[in-house]
């Protein structure tokens, strides 16, 4: 009889504990319901694999010394790998039919699981117009946190703009992708500490700018009220 009761205590401490963690402390947790690419990823940028992720970044600094300090263009770089594949390709399932004598494999080509391509296409549309729904009410001036958040990115990518050139920020993103989440996850405690209180004073300051907002449309809600008597 009290194991129900007991059950849903501990359910309930555990959503408390959930709404309690910050909206990005779920990118740096890989859980079963991940689907298997957003997993590698994870666990690439989180160096659960040490040797992999080191290949990984390995390769994307070697591709951008080649496409800024090499003399290759981005398609340039792209002709010469996907190039260099095709013939390795080939001659390795000629050699392999050659030693064997089975001639050349027959194996099918991978294909798409339709099924698991219209329910990403599905969460994308819904993540699109959940985005178009936000924007309209910043453009409106219903959401005056919203319109804080996108002047202040946009004022630091003007910034930022001005520093760097596309390519160094590229480079500089690479390299964010690889150790902040990883930094995140080994302190995260004190960065969610520092966020708390940095989103407690915007949400202090974006509530004096509603409070005089409101206040300044009430005179004008009085008028036509009296209008109307």
């Amino acid at each position: 009889g009290g194991q129900a009761p007991r059950a849903f205590l501990i359910g309930m401490s555990a959503d408390a504990k959930k709404e309690d963690e910050p909206f990005y402390a779920d990118f740096t947790t890989t859980k079963k319901g991940d689907t298997a690419a957003m997993g590698k990823v994870w666990e690439v940028l989180l160096w659960k694999d040490p040797m992999w992720s080191g290949i990984y970044l390995a390769l994307a600094l070697v591709w951008f010394y080649l496409t800024t300090f090499g003399g290759y263009t981005l398609i340039g770089l792209t002709s010469v790998i996907t190039l260099v594949h095709l013939v390795v390709s080939i001659l390795t399932s000629i050699l392999s039919a050659w030693r064997e004598g089975d001639g050349l494999p027959d194996k099918e080509a991978p294909q798409f699981d339709l099924a698991a391509v219209s329910r990403a296409a599905g969460s994308a549309a819904g993540l699109i117009n959940a985005l178009a729904a936000w924007y309209w009410g910043v453009l409106h001036g219903r959401d005056l946190a919203g319109a804080a958040k996108v002047v202040g990115g946009l004022c630091a990518t003007y910034v930022v703009g001005g520093w760097f050139d596309a390519y160094t920020i590229l480079l500089l993103a690479v390299l964010a992708a690889f150790s902040l989440p990883v930094a995140y996850d080994k302190n995260r405690a004190v960065v969610d500490a520092q966020v708390a209180k940095l989103k407690a004073s915007l949400d202090q300051a974006i509530e004096k700018v509603s409070a005089q907002v409101n206040k300044g449309a009430k005179p004008a809600d009085k008028k036509e009220d009296k209008k109307d008597e």
